[in-house]
């Protein structure tokens, strides 16, 4: 993990998931299954998940602290989706890249974007790996 890509101006996260694509796939896209590993820190949490999962669908995940409530909505519309390859999105303007690729009965899941300009880049980085990380835990425990 942990990869930036200065001349795009992108952040890249990458994990690989022991195991098959379409498990991933089906997780990845799952209203339910996004609520338990859509948590970038152990002190947060995701209560609020929609995910009209079509090209020209809107998603929003509602992401908090569980302490406060502090926390945001990330929402955005899927560009284009080809199943269990490729999801584009764009949320507030920015871009968003998730690649799907199966070796044997394993994923690897690239996820390439845009960083906001008012958040520090180590800060996005570490929250978009620790989703990652979150992801492989919940689909490998299942």
């Amino acid at each position: 993990m942990e990869a930036t890509d200065s001349i795009r101006n992108t952040l890249v996260s990458v994990v690989l998931v022991e195991r098959p694509i379409e498990d991933v796939w089906k997780h990845w896209t799952f209203t339910g299954s996004i609520k338990q590993w859509n948590i970038p820190f152990d002190d947060w949490h995701c209560p609020l998940v929609t995910n009209d999962f079509r090209e020209g669908g809107q998603f929003n995940f509602r992401m908090e602290r569980m302490e406060d409530g502090a926390g945001f909505d990330y929402c955005g519309v899927y560009n284009r989706i080809i199943p269990l390859e490729y999801i584009e999105s764009t949320s507030a303007g920015r871009n968003c890249i998730v690649e799907f690729q199966a070796i044997d009965n394993n994923t690897i899941i690239r996820e390439t974007f845009e960083p906001d300009t008012k958040t520090p880049l180590d800060l996005q980085q570490k929250f978009t790996d620790s989703v990652l990380t979150n992801f492989k835990k919940f689909v490998e425990s299942r």
